[in-house]
């Protein structure tokens, strides 16, 4: 299989093209970017993969299992927030069941979700990550985004509440973005704990 440069992909194309790999390829989980791009001419469908949802989002649409290293990849930056979390004002952590509406659950009240994102070439020739937000009415409170390069080395995290994207079910993420002076944002967690904590025991 082999694609041309700029070719316009979509939802139903990406599908179709990963539907054949997999079978050309026998495999009964959903390929990683590594396995896509060993072969001539695919670096296309990886980065429209990226850049039209990732990996979780595909992979759920197509009922295909994602292998074990990729799920423990997103896991690890889930723990890592709740880690971060718990440092910086001993709130009181929950991870979330899978397919829950949201990763995190903080002080039984602030729901949190974790995003992660390697960054990819866009047709101006310039780097960014791209997130998938599922769906347009957001189920949760706030967004940890963590950017990554090509290679998946750490390049920064924005921390955004889900006001801020609401209506959109996709956020890309430049080398240089608005979304910058939200980079390592903490404080908005605290910010959303003093709220609830106002009304918590209004009854």
């Amino acid at each position: 299989m082999g694609y041309t440069h700029g070719r316009r992909w979509s939802e139903e194309i990406i599908i179709e093209e990963v539907s054949k790999f997999v079978k050309e390829n026998k495999m009964d989980t959903f390929p990683t970017h590594t396995e896509i791009k060993s072969c001539v001419g695919m670096e296309g469908l990886a980065t429209a993969i990226s850049k039209h949802g990732g990996t979780k989002y595909f992979s759920e649409k197509m009922n295909l299992k994602i292998k074990e290293r990729e799920s423990k990849f997103g896991e690890e930056y889930e723990f890592l927030t709740i880690k971060k979390i718990e440092e910086l004002f001993n709130y009181q952590c929950k991870k979330t069941k899978p397919r829950y509406p949201y990763d995190i659950l903080v002080n039984g009240n602030i729901k949190i979700d974790v995003k992660v994102s390697r960054q990819f070439l866009t047709n101006c020739n310039s780097w960014q990550n791209s997130f998938n937000l599922e769906k347009k009415d957001p189920t949760c409170d706030i967004f940890v985004f963590y950017c990554l390069d090509n290679n998946g080395n750490y390049l920064k995290t924005v921390i955004l509440p889900s006001c801020c994207v609401s209506g959109r079910n996709q956020l890309g993420i430049g080398k240089k973005s608005k979304y910058d002076n939200y980079i390592d944002a903490w404080n908005i967690i605290s910010d959303y704990n003093e709220f609830y904590n106002k009304y918590e025991h209004i009854n």
